[in-house]
C-alpha cells in the first residue's frame, strides 16, 4: 500500500509539474509577441515637414525608413522620423528620398482576444475587404493590407480573426509636431490591429461588434498592424 501511495504522490507532483510549464510557456508567449508590420500613412491638408515620434512597450526589429533617433530604457522604445509629408501621403525623408508609409515591426506583450469571427480560407479576401471598409481603411490602405496578412490566413483552413486594438494601442502610442516643433493633432486618426491564429470548422467565436470610425476630415493619420499566434 505504502508504495502505491508513493507512486501515486509521484504521478501528482508529476501532472503539478507539467501544469506549471504550460502556464510559464503560455505567459512567456504573451510576453514575446510580434506586431507585425504596423505602417502609418500621414494625409496633412497641405504639404508639410513634420517629426513623427513613436513611444512604444516593447523592442523594435525592423523599422523602413531609418528613424532619426531611437532610445531604450527599462523595455520602453521611443523612435522619431522627420519627413515631408504631400497631400497624397508620399513621405520623404531629409535625403529626398520618397515612402508610402512608415513601417516597423516589434516585440512586445499583447493579450489573447476572445471575440473575433472564425473564417475560412476561400473566405479569406472577401472577409478583409468587407472588414477593413468598415473600419476606414481605403482601396489603397486595404490593398497594402491584404496583401500582407490574406496570404497568412489562408495557410490555414481555418483563421480566428480578431480586430481588438486596444491592448495594442495602450502600447503604441504616437505624437506629431510641426516643423517649428510645435505639437500637431491629426484631426482623424484610424488605427486597426488585427490578431489571427489557426481554428477549425468547429471553433466557436464570442461576436465582435466592430466600431465605425471617424469620417475623414483634416489632417487625417491611418495605421494597420497585426500579430500573428
Amino acid at each position: 500500500m505504502k508504495r502505491v501511495l508513493q507512486i501515486l504522490a509521484a504521478i501528482v507532483t508529476l501532472c503539478v509539474a507539467v501544469a506549471v510549464v504550460l502556464v510559464v510557456v503560455h505567459v512567456v508567449e504573451q510576453r514575446t509577441q510580434k506586431a507585425y508590420k504596423p505602417v502609418l500613412y500621414l494625409y496633412p491638408e497641405q504639404e508639410r515637414t513634420m517629426t513623427v515620434t513613436l513611444d512604444l512597450t516593447g523592442t523594435l526589429d525592423t523599422v523602413y525608413p531609418a528613424p532619426e533617433r531611437v532610445t531604450s530604457v527599462d523595455g520602453r522604445t521611443r523612435a522619431s522620423w522627420t519627413v515631408g509629408a504631400a497631400r497624397d501621403g508620399t513621405l520623404t525623408d531629409t535625403s529626398g528620398r520618397t515612402y508610402p508609409s512608415i513601417f516597423w515591426d516589434a516585440t512586445m506583450a499583447l493579450p489573447e482576444p476572445d471575440a473575433g469571427f472564425v473564417v475560412s480560407r476561400d473566405d479569406a479576401v472577401a472577409f478583409l475587404e468587407d472588414k477593413l471598409a468598415q473600419l476606414g481603411l481605403n482601396e489603397r490602405e486595404a490593398a497594402d493590407f491584404i496583401t500582407y496578412w490574406a496570404p497568412r490566413m489562408r495557410a490555414h483552413d481555418y483563421t480566428f480573426v480578431s480586430f481588438d486594438a486596444s491592448a495594442y494601442t495602450r502600447r503604441a502610442a504616437y505624437s506629431f509636431a510641426d516643423a517649428a516643433g510645435e505639437a500637431v493633432t491629426p484631426d482623424t486618426f484610424i488605427r486597426v490591429f488585427m490578431s489571427i491564429r489557426e481554428a477549425d470548422a468547429s471553433t466557436v467565436a464570442e461576436p465582435q461588434i466592430l466600431t465605425p470610425p471617424p469620417p475623414r476630415s483634416g489632417f487625417t493619420a491611418v495605421e494597420w498592424g497585426g500579430t500573428e499566434r
